[in-house]
């Protein structure tokens, strides 16, 4: 084994510099659940941008999310299959959110119903008796 190793080493180049590059970049849509998938695993962005395509480069070590050319995540490539990356950050603020939803939904705020006979009457459809009019 180590006499073929010498004899390929005798054919081998030097690899170029700078090295080329493997960066790959692709574009995806964000899930409901705030993920972006490369290959077979989810990386989390920030919230709020469900549906939003997004442009992604993915390096031998790391995965960096593009929005209208703005980095809004970047983590560590992972290679197992099925894997969830999820930065603090974006757990943060995920958390957070459904706090202030569940806040708004518990206050139990009315909206008080809004009069518009006022429209009725600038329009003359009091008069009327019909919004159509009729002829």
């Amino acid at each position: 084994m180590h006499d073929a190793w010498v004899v390929e080493r005798g054919f081998l180049r030097a690899l170029p510099d700078p090295r080329p590059d493997t960066t790959r970049h692709t574009e995806a849509r964000i899930s409901r659940d705030g993920f972006c998938r490369v290959g077979n695993v989810d990386y989390s962005v920030p919230p709020g941008l469900a549906g939003r395509r997004v442009q992604i480069r993915i390096s031998l070590h790391q995965v960096v999310v593009h929005l209208e050319g703005h980095e809004i995540a970047h983590h560590t490539r992972s290679y197992v299959p099925a894997d969830v990356v999820l930065s603090p950050k974006h757990a943060r603020a995920l958390r957070l959110a459904r706090e202030a939803r569940s806040r708004l939904k518990d206050a139990g705020v009315e909206v008080p119903e809004i009069d518009l006979t006022r429209y009725d009457r600038v329009f003359n459809l009091a008069e009327a008796g019909s919004v159509g009019g009729g002829s």
